[in-house]
């Protein structure tokens, strides 16, 4: 069980629990349940509009009247979502289990957010020594390598007096630049990063090289160049400075915490991955993300037909229903373990140097899926996926991935003709210009002709009431914020696609 709960202290401390972010901050809170736009049967709300706004890409927030731009967009995408849930495009199985995974992850917040975030506590004399972190800038550069050999000829040559600047200079080369071997930043960001370099480097005074000093990816020797401690100028920045602070402190407990529930949850329910199904498993994903002589050099076939046989079963046989994990409460099938990957597999890799390496990869997955399986069904059983917030933000998952789907039918059903393939041919315009050019006409006629279908209304009062944190900005920048430690890797917020911006 260690091994087990190394997995999930790495992959479940990103959990973060910003999803219902304040609209105190832009004054939004009066309005939040104002409707904003009428789509047939659907409304946007201010609440929904603040999010999918202050979330999405930057390109609306640089246009004239930024606000409408982006609600026009939200608009396009609502009704290509109604005539998706028309033509049942939420009845097949991908759309339908990409939406019950969002949710249960809704609910999973959820669940951390009322019974773990209530029982944290955050200390004056905590805030005060990040604060002091976030105000202290280190000039660091240092010295590296991969082999233990190489830093420790370093050191025997500083300690012999060869001065640290000459073999920094030395390091540098035509792959090896200066700012890969040098830093400027507070501590705190150096905290935030890698903890283990941090609380060394928090022991260093400036002019001193260190021992060497071993992380996962090499060896190091540091030295500090300079330690600058700017000072708070008034009470604003210190109000600033505080509320970072605290939200940094609360975050980093949370994780603390929502390790030791995630290890309760483990003990109790004591999960075993049943070796030869798990072994069907593996030859299963194997044939899909294995090369052919990585495949036959790991012999999965044999492997197959020896763990099919322990379980009574031979090729061709129909085996839906094995147990892939047997917990205590609740069984995990092999069906289950696939719909799952699926869902995730652009954000899975998996090590193929080895059998050995392949198979523990693909079981620390197994694990993982498992964390999900338990945390959901926690989740649900304290009923947290009926709380008004998840069924908020489901139902504008639902509309999204709803829109999403019907998208990507009208791509597939889009084919080059003659002329376009002699076009393709004659290297004039290459097949993916084309094909999103034709993509895009076709979207237009579409939305012209869903106008014609369903009723569309602007509440622009309400729309201009809104209060947002970049309008009407030329030098908008995209920021991406993703929430990638929880159940499934997904945007904080549904909002409108960035290829709208070739509308533009």
């Amino acid at each position: 069980m260690k091994t087990i709960y190394l997995i999930f202290l790495i992959l479940f401390s990103n959990q973060t629990f910003c999803q219902d972010i304040s609209l105190k901050g832009l004054d939004n809170s009066k309005r939040k349940d104002e409707i904003v736009a009428e789509i047939g049967k659907l409304k946007i709300t201010a609440e929904e509009f603040i999010y999918s706004y202050e979330f999405g890409p930057a390109f609306p927030k640089k246009q004239k009247d930024s606000k409408l731009t982006h609600l026009n967009y939200m608009i396009n995408e609502k009704l290509l979502a109604l005539e998706g849930v028309e033509t049942g495009v939420m009845d097949k199985d991908y759309p339908k289990d990409i939406y019950k995974d969002i949710e249960s992850d809704l609910a999973a917040e959820e669940m951390f957010k009322k019974e773990i975030a209530t029982n944290v506590e955050v200390k004056d004399s905590e805030i005060e020594k990040v604060i002091d972190k976030k105000q202290t800038e280190y000039e660091i550069r240092w010295l590296y390598s991969n082999y233990q050999t190489t830093i420790g000829k370093y050191f025997k040559l500083i300690n012999s007096g060869t001065s640290f600047d000459s073999i920094f200079s030395n390091q540098l080369n035509d792959s090896v630049f200066l700012d890969d071997r040098q830093l400027k930043t507070s501590l705190y960001n150096i905290y935030v990063k890698n903890p283990a370099f941090a609380q060394i480097i928090d022991t260093l005074k400036p002019g001193v090289t260190s021992n060497p000093i071993h992380t996962d990816d090499g060896w190091y020797i540091i030295k500090i160049d300079n330690i600058l401690k700017s000072l708070i100028t008034n009470e604003t920045e210190y109000e600033k400075l505080k509320s970072e602070s605290i939200n940094a402190i609360t975050n980093s407990k949370l994780d603390i915490l929502s390790d030791e529930y995630v290890k309760e949850l483990f003990v109790d329910e004591n999960p075993i991955i049943k070796r030869d199904v798990f072994n069907v498993l593996r030859s299963y994903l194997g044939k899909f993300i294995l090369t052919s002589e990585k495949y036959s050099e790991f012999d999965l076939e044999n492997k197959l037909d020896l763990a099919l046989t322990n379980l009574g079963l031979k090729r061709g046989d129909k085996y839906p229903g094995l147990t892939l994990v047997e917990c205590k409460s609740i069984n995990i099938t092999l069906d289950e373990f696939i719909v799952w990957f699926k869902i995730r597999e652009q954000n899975v890799k998996f090590i193929k140097d080895d059998l050995a390496r392949f198979s523990k990869s693909l079981e620390d997955l197994v694990w993982l899926m498992v964390r999900d399986k338990l945390i959901t069904e926690q989740a649900y059983q304290k009923g947290c996926n009926k709380s008004d917030w998840v069924v908020r933000q489901s139902e504008w998952w639902k509309q999204k991935i709803s829109y999403s789907a019907y998208r990507n039918e009208l791509a597939n059903s889009i084919t080059l003709d003659s002329e376009e393939i002699k076009l393709v041919d004659a290297k004039s315009k290459s097949q993916p210009e084309i094909l999103s050019e034709k993509l895009s006409k076709k979207i237009l006629y579409k939305i012209l002709e869903l106008k014609k279908k369903y009723k569309v209304s602007i509440n622009k009062n309400v729309l201009d009431d809104i209060n947002v944190s970049s309008e009407n900005d030329k030098k908008a920048i995209d920021m991406y914020i993703v929430k990638r430690g929880n159940l499934v890797p997904r945007p904080a917020f549904p909002s409108i696609d960035s290829d709208w911006q070739g509308w533009e």
